[in-house]
């Protein structure tokens, strides 16, 4: 099994590749805030990849998170 660190650094170039996005300190941060925030709405990298496969926009990824992440609130 690979370390999580290697993992984690695999799902970035992976998003890297899928939003075409220059390999600059910014772009890392923001798909690294992109991935926690996605981890705390429950989905993993792999998921929130599938879902830009399937056509999802940057900003509609971040609605979904944004929405699951309201919902999970109001739960609890």
């Amino acid at each position: 099994m690979e370390p999580a660190r290697t993992q984690c650094a695999s799902a970035f170039e992976v998003f890297f590749a899928r939003l075409h996005e220059p390999h600059d300190p910014s772009a890392y941060e923001a798909i690294e805030r992109l991935v926690l925030c996605g981890e705390e709405a429950g989905f993993d990298a792999a998921t929130l990849i599938r879902m830009i496969d399937e056509g999802l926009t940057f900003e509609e990824l971040f609605e979904v998170i944004e929405s699951k992440m309201g919902c999970s609130q109001k739960a609890a």
